[in-house]
């Protein structure tokens, strides 16, 4: 079989919005998805949700929610897959090997997460849940200081890398500063992302504020088709290859 092709995507508003219904941003990103693949729900033979979730709501069964929406989806098989910070590739990942098996023709990927309902600091510790426990649930700064910690190694063996992480994080938010969904649209440039200062402080090792994610809300869907499935898409994009690896959890046990 050619190697799929993602049909079609859309993805609902990230920011920080506590009265959002996470039920109903998956299924805005859903819909959105359908439509630019010109498909209708019925003809979707699977369905991926990537949902981390952990406590940061209460709702802890997504892959049932489209059909609220969908009723067309209310028969069509659904999983739910969690890989802390991999979650959304993990989904990405189980609907290609659906349409790769043949299961399906068309298969609907969506990820969300809402994380804005709790204070800062539970969400921080919800987000270590993603840690080894064991031996790293109380390092300082949450799972921030988890990075930072890596980083700090990084920077030990192979010298000052500050340069590199700023124009990483110069190029993020250039990026975010082109999507309309994005929760922030600044280009804030390399010499603020360099630079520690009062509004880009350290957060975590040599981690500023810039280097961080933010705490959010948002989801974004996929369409994955066959390519012989296709409506006559172009701007479909093809699959070259996809590998899923694992590796052991604790930081002790890793290079």
């Amino acid at each position: 079989m050619d190697s799929p092709v993602i049909s079609g995507w859309y993805h609902s508003a990230f920011g920080k919005f506590p009265d959002i219904d996470p039920e109903q941003m998956m299924a805005d990103a859903a819909i959105g998805a359908l439509s630019h693949a010109r498909l209708d729900a019925e003809q979707i033979d699977s369905v991926h949700v990537g949902h981390f979730n952990a406590g940061l709501i209460y709702q802890d069964f997504p892959s049932a929610l489209l059909a609220n929406h969908l009723p067309a989806l209310r028969f069509t098989p659904s999983v739910r897959v969690e890989n802390a910070c991999s979650t959304g590739s993990a989904a990405i990942h189980s609907a290609l090997q659906a349409v790769l098996s043949g299961q399906s023709r068309h298969a609907l990927v969506v990820g969300f997460e809402k994380m804005n309902g709790l204070p800062t600091a539970e969400v921080g510790k919800i987000l270590l849940k993603c840690c080894y426990a064991r031996e790293e649930a109380q390092i300082e700064n949450g799972f921030a200081g988890v990075f930072g910690n890596i980083a700090q190694a990084y920077f030990q063996r192979y010298g000052d890398q500050s340069d590199a992480l700023a124009m990483i994080a110069a190029k993020n938010h250039a990026n975010g500063a082109l999507n309309p969904f994005a929760h922030m649209r600044r280009d804030v440039g390399f010499d603020f992302c360099r630079t520690p200062s009062e509004k880009n402080p350290f957060v975590a090792g040599p981690l500023k504020r810039s280097d961080c994610s933010l705490i959010t809300d948002g989801a974004a869907a996929l369409v994955i088709s066959r390519v012989d499935a296709l409506n006559g898409q172009q701007h479909a994009v093809r699959f070259r290859a996809a590998v899923q690896v694992n590796d052991y959890l604790p930081l002790s046990r890793r290079d």
